[in-house]
């Protein structure tokens, strides 16, 4: 996603507002260091979550817009960003090989399989239609639908009472420790996707309860729980 996100921004911008390619990218490779840096800074365990992404995805827009040299914003910048980063993800697949066999091999069992994430509906939700998935999950919680970070503990008490479950009826799957900690705090067991091999697993913080290369695993590691014999 991250190699065709640029690539496609400015094709979709270009056609739109005009301008070279080349411009679009760099404003694109701007834009997002300074998000990234932003975003970092903000305290999101505090105040109002979809308030804090509303003003940096405004302003996002608008340093994209500036730094193409473009004098024009649209009226409600949040909805044109959104529209425009739905469209972008959605024209992506950034599929992970694995995903799908192991998605529906979970749901044939008779498992739900739901997307958390701390991103936007349209970030998520075009990521997941690029990739042909959004059909196969039976739901996807995203940081603007249920109002908090991923990184709290709040998150994962509204994800699983809007499920009907309880933590211990759940799965996490995560290749973020800063993520599993408070899931596993919230009562959901958390288990580390590790594809580069980066977290040997007698380093692995007591939070976690297994770890995973890949997603292959992942149907038996479940029926392993089902069982009363996880780790």
């Amino acid at each position: 996603m991250n190699r065709a996100y640029a690539r496609r921004l400015a094709e979709i911008l270009g056609s739109r507002i005009g301008g070279e390619a080349s411009t679009w990218i760099r404003a694109h490779d701007e834009a997002l260091a300074w998000y990234t840096a932003r975003a970092n800074e903000i305290d999101w365990g505090e105040g109002d979550y979809r308030e804090k992404t509303d003003v940096l995805d405004a302003e996002h827009l608008e340093r994209l817009l500036g730094s193409a040299g473009i004098p024009w914003c649209p009226e409600d910048p949040v909805a044109y960003g959104r529209d425009l980063e739905f469209r972008v993800m959605s024209s992506v697949d950034a599929r992970f090989p694995d995903a799908r066999p192991a998605i529906r091999s979970l749901r044939k069992a008779g498992h739900r399989v739901h997307i958390v994430t701390s991103a936007t509906d349209s970030n998520a939700r075009g990521s997941l239609t690029g990739a042909g998935l959004l059909d196969d999950v039976d739901g996807v919680f995203t940081g603007t639908g249920v109002g908090v970070h991923k990184s709290t503990i709040g998150y994962w008490r509204r994800v699983t009472g809007t499920i009907g479950a309880s933590g211990a009826d759940c799965l996490l799957v995560d290749d973020r420790l800063d993520y599993l900690e408070p899931s596993a705090t919230a009562g959901v067991p958390a288990i580390l996707l590790d594809r580069a091999g980066c977290h040997p697993p007698k380093g692995l913080p007591s939070f976690v309860r297994a770890s995973l290369r890949n997603l292959a695993g992942l149907p038996h590691l479940v029926d392993l729980y089902g069982t009363g014999n996880g780790p």
